[in-house]
């Protein structure tokens, strides 16, 4: 059981009657003074915790109580709950992300999912899952902290820092470790052995090593999070079959054209949160053919291989889901740009 310690001061107020001389009508002065704290109460109230997953090394260098009440730097807000980037008291730097109240229906599918991601092989290109906790009535989960962020903020900057300026290079590596990325979670399957999928595939969810290497977070959102919520939440990003008042069912084909319009974020360099990515490449080439497309960031950079990444995206966005490639298939063609 974790503790913290409620400090209730008793401020014990003495009054102190002292004689001075008396003033010029007769009247004797009174000084009233208030002398310091002389006692101090503590109060010490308990907070019940349970390891949704991690064994008892990390439970023991990952401190629950500390965790959920040391100060936090707040480094973002996604669809699952706030997350924190975390100095701890032996100095090393970990991110942990609160589940928001109210966005888990049932504890008990909660830490189903949580143990299932956490126990899943990623192969550097998945972001792993530390460790995860109830903490007085609130979940926390715990994963590696990534000093260069994500590519949301590489490419569009975040608050009070401005973007990266990346190559082309650069941005051809990240899109195949994505496609990587993605193809992996492709591969696997759940316990009732359905083909998993990511749900929404952005660029905050792509998160940077310094060798611009990168994995993919947040695949675990679609099984805890409602879709219908995913959808009204990333509506410049899912696929066109989701859309309406219909039943929302994410699938391997949704994640596919959900990439595409990853692709069209790092070429364009425009936010697809903000602009209907589709469109504004269609208006571009029409304009100006390619030159007019690219993100003006990364230089004098034109080439086959931009021409080729356009479509690649291109195909990945087709309307209909039979006409997009499997990630198995993007993987190879990026490879071969």
């Amino acid at each position: 059981m974790a503790t913290f310690v409620l400090a209730l001061v008793v401020l014990i107020c003495n009054t102190v009657r002292k004689n001075h001389p008396k003033s010029s009508d007769g009247k004797e002065t009174t000084l009233m003074t208030t002398m310091t704290p002389s006692s101090l109460l503590e109060v010490k109230v308990t907070f019940p915790i349970k390891v949704i997953f991690g064994d008892i090394t990390v439970a023991k260098k990952y401190d629950p109580s500390e965790l959920a009440q040391i100060p936090k730097t707040r480094l973002g807000e996604g669809t699952l709950g706030t997350l924190f980037k975390v100095v701890l008291g032996c100095g090393s730097v970990t991110t942990i992300r609160k589940i928001r109240e109210g966005m888990i229906g049932s504890a008990g599918a909660l830490e189903t999912w949580v143990s299932f991601f956490g126990g899943m092989k990623g192969d550097g290109l998945l972001l792993p899952i530390y460790f995860s906790f109830w903490y007085g009535g609130e979940a926390f989960i715990l994963y590696e902290y990534f000093i260069l962020g994500s590519l949301e903020e590489l490419l569009h900057g975040s608050e009070g820092i401005q973007f990266t300026p990346l190559s082309w290079g650069i941005r051809r590596r990240i899109a195949l470790y994505a496609a990587q990325a993605v193809a992996l979670i492709h591969s696997r399957a759940t316990q009732n052995a359905e083909p998993l999928t990511c749900g929404v595939i952005k660029a905050s969810n792509i998160l940077i090593r310094v060798d611009f290497s990168a994995c993919l977070s947040s695949y675990e959102t679609p099984y805890l999070v409602p879709p219908e919520m995913i959808v009204k939440r990333n509506p410049g990003r899912v696929a066109p079959e989701l859309k309406g008042h219909h039943r929302k069912t994410f699938t391997q084909k949704s994640d596919v054209y959900s990439f595409g319009i990853l692709l069209l974020e790092l070429i364009t360099g425009q936010r697809a949160s903000m602009t209907n990515l589709r469109a504004y490449v269609n208006e571009r080439k029409v304009k100006g053919g390619l030159n007019c497309v690219y993100d003006k960031k990364m230089g004098d950079v034109v080439n086959e291989n931009v021409a080729g990444m356009v479509e690649i995206a291109w195909i990945c966005l087709s309307c209909k889901p039979q006409g997009r490639p499997s990630m198995v298939d993007v993987v190879r063609m990026i490879q071969s740009l």
